[in-house]
């Protein structure tokens, strides 16, 4: 009984996995290092789920949000509104950073 029930949870956990993004979920790609900007109202906070692929950070002016590419990856970043209100989700998709071009003399 055990056994069958834990094989169970296992397909619950796998089929949760494949779920799609709920309706109007933005989807961001970004490389390693790179930022793009995010909508939150003043007073909101931008949290991501797996903060080793993506992360959120005040612009330099401290009046909104970036998200920052971490590592390669998928993660869903949410906004969260004064009063823990849902005010929408990011899926990011965070892509290793392209190799430098070398120079045309030759050097690497």
């Amino acid at each position: 009984m055990r056994h069958a029930l834990w094989i169970a949870l296992v397909f619950a956990a796998s089929a949760s996995a494949a779920e799609p993004d709920p309706p109007g979920t933005v989807q961001l790609k970004l490389e390693v290092g790179k930022t793009a900007k995010v909508s939150a109202a003043p007073g909101a906070a931008v949290l991501c789920d797996d903060t080793a692929v993506a992360s959120s950070e005040f612009t330099d002016d401290g009046e909104g949000y970036v998200v920052r590419g971490r590592g390669p990856g998928t993660t869903l970043c949410g906004v969260w509104l004064p009063g823990e209100v849902p005010g929408g989700l990011y899926r990011v998709t965070v892509t290793a950073r392209k190799p430098a071009a070398r120079e045309k003399d030759g050097g690497s």
